[in-house]
């Protein structure tokens, strides 16, 4: 590799080189740890220094006085660089280089193994979520991509010329529980772009939760800014440049992550995908995932340059058989690598999401005061009231309102056939009551009555949205019909059907 002058990856000489760090002198000698909190990390590098024919892990308390010249190190700015050859050493099960870090939230407690909960998270349905270390998490990131891969014998594999910014991966287990332990991934984030293009694109992908022989285990992509990993297409101005900073935060928080995508110049890109169910990032039932997700996995943060370009030279999807000799000097000068410079980098506790992220703002919104619920603090009056009429009810968000001067719970979620409704739930006292079940229709799903009562009303009244509202514990259904004009002012209409006669309210309904 061009670097066994200076072996600084045996513990020895990591500590050998802490005396000759300078912590307090400034830039010149600076490893990362003095900018960043690597405190609950360790990285792996491309190398194999102490010559066990591994790539080299660096463990928690070594990073805190560790760099390497070429893979891991401090720009003049200050900023944490991580750089992963096209050919070089992996870890046992891949075939892509990395310099990337993983988090570790035992710290520096070696006691702790580990793939051991305490050293992992999980999501809030996993009965056993009390012995780990945290529920869901928090990754932060601020970054550039400097450099990818320009050389690929199958440019058209779609990982070619692209690299890993951060990732969630789940623990593989030697033996697997009720269809889960794969060790799959159910968060990479990417970066590719095509050689001569100016610009890159960002996406990022889920991985269904399944065994490596099933053919249904794949990567499902979703956009950021660009194009997916399968367009050869100019992003132009709506990529992102080497060089040009972009930031990601993964809010996994109950079952749900929240993903969030922001770059100066661009619009910030939110989704929301539950890890706790087959339902995909679009709010479609996948049939093909794990009907569970990754409920039972146990989870951890990873960040840096892992590389995609692989070692391996084969037909497969994965393998773009990217160029490179494994001797870093020739590969660095024929531009076999991928390089990453970030310039923060935090994690800590999941935070409740604001409401509606991830979805744009629906029509309607505008005429109703609403404020986003944390729904880990769900009234159990509430969450009972809601499965005694629906047992397989999944609650995704939750939002208070206030109207006619009384409070009300709007709690959204999906059933297991993947069909969205909402609950919207009276406040009486101490307690919390069913009065409203909503769903969105189309307006080929009316029902008739409605369709004439409307159309005599007001011809011209063009929806668009439509909400059924069954009234709970009686025989009447209010439909709420929102236009927009072309100034983007939102106006209602609501249709009441009663012992089968529609009319046209012409005050809001009571709830």
């Amino acid at each position: 590799m061009g670097v066994s002058s200076q072996r600084w990856v045996h513990s020895g000489f990591v500590a050998l080189m802490a005396l000759f760090t300078t912590h307090a002198s400034g830039q010149e000698n600076a490893v990362p740890a003095d900018k960043f909190d690597l405190s609950e990390w360790y990285i792996t590098l491309p190398v194999d220094e102490n010559n066990d024919n591994k790539a080299d892990n660096i463990s928690v308390e070594e990073l805190q006085t560790f760099s390497h010249p070429d893979f891991f190190y401090l720009d003049e700015n200050g900023g944490m660089v991580f750089t992963s050859p096209n050919k070089a050493l992996t870890t046992a099960n891949s075939t892509n280089t990395r310099s990337e870090l993983r988090h570790m939230l035992r710290g520096g407690n070696t006691k702790i193994k580990t793939k051991s909960p305490k050293n992992n998270f999980t999501v809030a349905s996993n009965p056993i979520a009390n012995r780990f270390a945290r529920v869901g998490g928090k990754m932060e990131a601020t970054l550039s991509v400097n450099h990818v891969a320009l050389r690929a014998k199958n440019p058209d594999k779609p990982p070619a010329f692209s690299v890993v910014v951060g990732q969630i991966h789940a623990t593989k287990w030697e033996k697997k529980v009720k269809g889960f332990g794969w060790g799959n991934e159910p968060l990479k984030i990417y970066y590719k772009k095509w050689p001569g293009h100016e610009t890159g694109s960002v996406f990022w992908t889920y991985e269904r939760n399944l065994p490596k022989d099933d053919p249904n285990r794949t990567d499902i992509a979703y956009p950021v800014w660009g194009n997916l990993w399968t367009s050869p297409d100019n992003p132009g101005e709506e990529g992102i440049a080497l060089g040009e900073e972009f930031s990601y935060v993964v809010n996994v928080h109950g079952d749900v992550m929240y993903l969030t995508f922001e770059s100066p110049g661009h619009e910030t890109v939110e989704y929301q995908i539950n890890l706790a169910n087959a339902v995909d990032a679009n709010g479609t039932l996948d049939p093909h995932d794990h009907p569970y997700g990754y409920t039972l996995d146990w989870n951890y943060f990873k960040a840096g340059a892992y590389n995609q370009c692989s070692t391996k030279d084969d037909p497969a999807f994965w393998y773009p058989g990217c160029l490179g000799t494994g001797n870093w000097e020739e590969d660095k000068a024929n531009g076999d690598y991928a390089r990453v410079t970030f310039t923060r980098l935090d994690v800590g506790e999941s935070v409740p999401p604001r409401a509606n992220h991830g979805k744009k703002a629906q029509v309607g919104s505008s005429l109703n005061e609403k404020e986003a619920f944390d729904i880990s603090r769900l009234p159990e009056s509430a969450l009972s009231a809601i499965k005694a009429i629906a047992p397989d009810f999944t609650v995704k968000e939750a939002e208070k309102e206030y109207k006619h001067g009384k409070t009300y719970l709007d709690v959204e979620g999906q059933l297991t056939d993947g069909s969205e409704i909402e609950f919207d739930m009276l406040q009486v006292k101490d307690s919390w009551k069913v009065v409203e079940v909503q769903r969105d229709l189309t307006w080929a799903q009316l029902p008739e009555i409605v369709v004439n009562a409307l159309t005599t009303d007001d011809a011209s009244f063009k929806p668009k949205r439509i909400i059924e509202s069954k009234q709970y514990g009686t025989d009447i259904t209010v439909y709420e019909f929102y236009a927009v004009d072309s100034k983007g002012n939102e106006s209602r209409k609501e249709v009441k059907v009663e012992a089968g006669t529609a009319s046209v309210l012409e005050k809001e309904w009571e709830h």
